[in-house]
């Protein structure tokens, strides 16, 4: 008996330091002036950072726990200041003729080589940004969530640069305060993962090493910034749009030009770190990018475009639930393509404490306008007047934080159109 006791003594013992280690984690110094970002790192702000230890890296993809080559070790500064979080990897290698990397357009490099790394800002292992630059500094982003993984129609803003060198190659990646969700203080903690691919042996690695069936939030190192404070987020996007518009009288003249003025505002107000108010009025979408053709055949469901929208792009991935995306057969639980063209919208995003919530409300303009008043009466008969209603939509969603990537969430959609309401409210565990 009192050698078990010892033993347990000693077992507990062990998991207190090993829990007091991990949870001191690694100190980010704070810079003094900031660094260039140009793929260089000759900057004063380098030099005074010492390269932060990271030598267990073990591959994931696509065998788990292959340790990293020497011939591949890879050193990481980290520091920061009163606007930015700045990253400086240098990536070695013995071959460096055989890098892989071409300037692409976004999130289209990842045949090349590329570093990433995932930066869970909020420190609540629920949303993590991932954030990709291969050696010509061409990026890819993703927003990962417990619920939905990975979703690459997120695009933040950060900035990188990236320069081959005589052995290997380097990054710089500078993130804006503002881009982040995090609650500042004396001592803010993130969670933090890196990854890295050698494209001609086809291995990706990670730091810290991920065990099978594990991902970025189960066994993320940690970072501490001391006296780290969010940046007011106030964001104003007008737009205006004037369309003109004629047809063809006769072979050579054409009919008097009918003109159409459109005027719309995007706004984004961080009411607290952790708490983001989303406004639009009469959004104008012309630039969003075009949705890629799809081939129905004897197909007995709708398509589906993912959302691309700027106003329904903050928080998208909290409105998704456990179940949806890869073997499971639910595809999605809100499609904010529904909405089709707003007057006016507003979305509140944000995290308190393990509690992350959401709620989505908007006015779709008559959405059954393109259907014509003929349609709904019989041929030869005069049509009356129509006019078709606005459609209101409301979407609220909340999780709470459990252990690790586990959550317990709840959802409500409600719809009112022509006099008629469809409420929805369910709950979810993962």
């Amino acid at each position: 008996m009192n050698r078990f006791l010892v033993v347990c003594a000693i077992a507990l013992l062990f998991c207190t330091v090993a829990e007091a280690q991990e949870a001191a984690g690694f100190r980010v110094t704070r810079a003094s002036e900031p660094p260039t970002i140009d793929g260089v790192l000759n900057d004063a702000a380098w030099a005074q950072v010492a390269p932060m230890p990271n030598d267990q890296w073990a591959s994931y993809n696509p065998n788990r726990g292959d340790k990293m080559p020497a011939d591949y070790r890879t050193e990481v500064r980290i520091t920061y200041d009163d606007r930015n979080i700045y990253f400086a990897f240098h990536c070695f290698d013995n071959e460096p003729a055989k890098i892989r990397t071409n300037v692409s357009k976004r999130d289209a490099a990842f045949n090349d080589d590329w570093f990433a790394l995932s930066l869970d800002s909020a420190g609540t292992g629920q949303a993590a940004y991932h954030l990709f630059t291969n050696p010509s500094g061409s990026q890819m982003d993703a927003l990962n969530t417990s619920a939905s993984g990975e979703q690459f129609d997120a695009d933040m803003v950060w900035y990188s640069a990236a320069k081959t060198t005589s052995d290997g190659y380097v990054i710089e990646v500078q993130i804006p305060l503002q881009t982040l969700r995090f609650s500042g203080g004396d001592e803010v903690g993130m969670g933090l993962v890196f990854f890295r691919k050698v494209s001609r042996i086809g291995v990706s690695y990670a730091w810290p090493e991920m065990l099978p069936g594990q991902w970025v939030f189960d066994r993320p190192a940690r970072l501490l910034f001391s006296n780290l404070k969010p940046r007011r987020l106030v964001e104003l996007l007008p737009s205006v749009t004037y369309n003109i518009s004629q047809v063809r009288e006769s072979a050579d003249r054409f009919a008097a030009a009918d003109d159409k003025y459109n005027f719309g505002l995007n706004g984004k107000f961080g009411i607290t770190s952790g708490i983001t108010l989303d406004g639009t009025i009469n959004p104008d979408f012309s630039q969003v990018e075009s949705d890629a053709f799809q081939v129905e055949v004897n197909q007995r469901f709708p398509v589906f475009f993912s959302e691309k929208r700027p106003f329904f792009m903050e928080g998208m991935g909290l409105f998704n639930i456990a179940g949806t995306g890869g073997d499971g057969n639910m595809r999605t639980a809100v499609h904010t393509r529904k909405i089709v063209d707003p007057i006016f919208g507003s979305k509140l995003t944000g995290t308190i404490g393990k509690t992350t919530f959401g709620v989505l409300n908007a006015a779709d303009d008559k959405p059954d306008q393109v259907r014509t008043c003929a349609q709904l009466f019989l041929v030869g008969t005069e049509p009356p007047p129509c006019e078709f209603p606005n459609k209101i939509s409301t979407i609220g969603r909340a999780t709470y934080a459990l252990r690790r990537s586990d959550y317990v969430g709840a959802i409500f959609t409600h719809t009112n159109y022509d006099g008629r309401d469809n409420l929805v409210v369910g709950g979810d565990l993962s």
